[in-house]
């Protein structure tokens, strides 16, 4: 239903000579740019760009799975230009923040994790695409990221307390979502290496 809505919203003008990947691209491309708003104090130009940004992804995913143009190195780039876009904007709006310190940190785990099981695929099995969960803590990344810039723009601490929950709401969906990518893995090698074990749907 998602991915229905995201096509005939946005991706009706893009041809098909343009491809998942391209768009993920345009993402790594914006990553410094918010980067050099958010730190020029141009926040409003700044939300702007990374909400675009944000619709990127949504694009970029619906664009693979729709037009059957699903790749291996898409499932590793897609997600590692999301962690850079939140990784950018968290920094800026409060390295002083413990949920935020704690946030950055999995972040980081996480695209660690994303390298080694692609370079690491041959012994891992293939790069997992994201799931359910993993989508649900993106969108509530963006939006907490949007309060927390929003509630600096008016200068408004309730905008900030309400990021604050929401970005702990997006945190606890990252480690479902971490377990869940790792349980999937854990499927696949066994039935790679033809081990019967009996694991749950």
């Amino acid at each position: 239903m998602t991915d229905s809505f995201v096509s005939k919203a946005f991706l009706w003008f893009v041809p098909h000579s343009v491809k998942p990947n391209h768009i993920t691209l345009v993402r790594f491309i914006l990553v410094p740019i918010i980067y050099w708003l958010f730190a020029s104090d141009m926040l409003i130009l700044g939300l702007v760009v990374f909400t675009i940004a944000a619709i990127t992804d949504a694009m970029d995913g619906a664009m693979a799975r729709t037009r059957n143009q699903i790749t291996d190195l898409g499932k590793v780039i897609d997600p590692i230009a999301d962690k850079l876009l939140i990784l950018t904007a968290l920094f800026f709006v409060g390295w002083d923040i413990l949920l935020i310190k704690i946030f950055v940190v999995y972040i980081l785990f996480e695209m660690i994790a994303v390298l080694v099981g692609y370079f690491f695929a041959p012994y891992l099995g293939k790069t997992t695409g994201a799931n359910a969960f993993g989508k649900t803590k993106l969108v509530l990344q963006c939006i907490s990221i949007g309060f927390f810039i929003v509630g600096l723009i008016i200068s408004n601490q309730v905008f900030i307390e309400i990021a604050k929950y929401v970005l702990f709401g997006a945190l606890f969906f990252a480690v479902v979502a971490g377990i869940e990518t790792a349980r999937r893995r854990v499927r696949m090698f066994l039935k790679d290496h033809n081990i019967n074990v009996v694991l749950s749907e």
